[in-house]
């Protein structure tokens, strides 16, 4: 009897320790879900033979012509979990600044992006999802009046890489990426083969991220899930602003951000733009993990420090409201 309830002690206690590492590394609270004009809604739509779901937000009150925001969760993630770690704040955004928001979902919960190394289902399979974006923004000109000259997408981890993917690929599809947690993949790891043309492109990375190295390196999810190397963010900006014609010695680099309270927590931007010349952006997390930065969500600790004081979304949409159409497609 002694023993066993020796043992159910030990097992308590672990039990207990476990909860606890649980609480601090893994539980997030969720935000409170957004009181706005409209509903979300869901579709799908067939892409190289496959049916692939989204779901969409349109304001009640929606300019004509108005943009389109693709926003793209993470690897092993769904769209839910990018409208919590977004906080929500790309439909408040469509709320205030008029334009249509689409969350597509990731084939087995991921996309298909440029890193060879890469082993999960929609790069095994070679999923069409460039396609999936190109026919979403189609659908929406002709179903709901979109521009599709001022189509955006702004991807998470893994939908980062996607975007890069387009960048590299299809320069013309859209008029800016922005790549959140996410850095070009080296050379040794890039099986994407890159077209002419230049592509408005942003990197908002933390200098604390344990998964996407800032100054580069290689990419697994906490030791599992290798995904080979890829650059520093300093040399993935400068790969797009020297394929937008910019020079290294063009960049500029501006502090944006600070915490008052926590000096090491701050944002620097380095910065190319010239007329006439593809705009590209380096926001430099500075403290941050693996997140986007924004006030409404506290990520779990085990991807890193969330900057709740620098509002990540608001950054990624004045950097697109900015950008010019692009030429219309045949």
């Amino acid at each position: 009897m002694k023993t066993t309830r020796t043992v159910l002690k030990a097992l308590l206690v672990l039990a207990l320790i476990l909860a606890g590492l649980y609480g601090y590394f893994l539980y997030a609270p969720k935000p409170a879900q957004p009181h706005l004009s409209a509903s979300l809604q869901q579709g799908s739509i067939e892409v190289s033979g496959r049916s692939r779901d989204y779901a969409y937000y349109i304001p009640a009150t929606l300019p004509a012509n108005a943009p389109l925001l693709f926003v793209l969760h993470g690897s092993l993630q769904t769209i839910d979990d990018i409208r919590t770690f977004s906080a929500y704040d790309f439909e408040h955004l469509a709320e205030q600044q008029g334009f249509i928001v689409v969350y597509p979902q990731g084939y087995q919960r991921n996309w298909n992006d440029c890193r060879s190394t890469a082993d999960y289902p929609a790069r095994r399979q070679n999923i069409d999802d460039v396609g999936l974006v190109a026919a979403l923004i189609q659908h929406f000109a002709a179903q709901h009046g979109a521009d599709p000259r001022r189509a955006f997408l702004a991807g998470y981890s893994n939908g980062g890489q996607l975007g890069l993917r387009i960048a590299l690929q299809r320069p013309q599809l859209l008029a800016g990426v922005a790549a959140v947690a996410a850095n070009l993949p080296s050379a040794d790891n890039l099986d994407c083969r890159p077209v002419a043309g230049a592509t408005p492109v942003l990197f908002m990375n933390g200098t604390r991220d344990p998964i996407n190295p800032y100054n580069g390196g290689r990419v697994t999810l906490f030791g599992f899930g290798d995904r080979g190397n890829v650059l520093s963010s300093y040399q993935s900006a400068l790969y797009f602003a020297e394929r937008a014609g910019h020079a290294a010695a063009d960049m500029h680099r501006d502090g944006v951000w600070s915490d008052p309270d926590k000096p090491a927590q701050k944002v620097e931007l380095d910065h190319w733009h010239a007329d006439g010349r593809p705009e590209v952006a380096l926001y430099a997390v500075i403290g941050g993990g693996h997140l986007l930065p924004q006030s409404g969500f506290r990520a779990p600790r085990l991807l890193g420090p969330t900057l709740s004081g620098f509002d990540g979304p608001r950054a990624i949409w004045d950097f697109f409201a900015r950008q010019q159409p692009v030429p219309a497609q045949p």
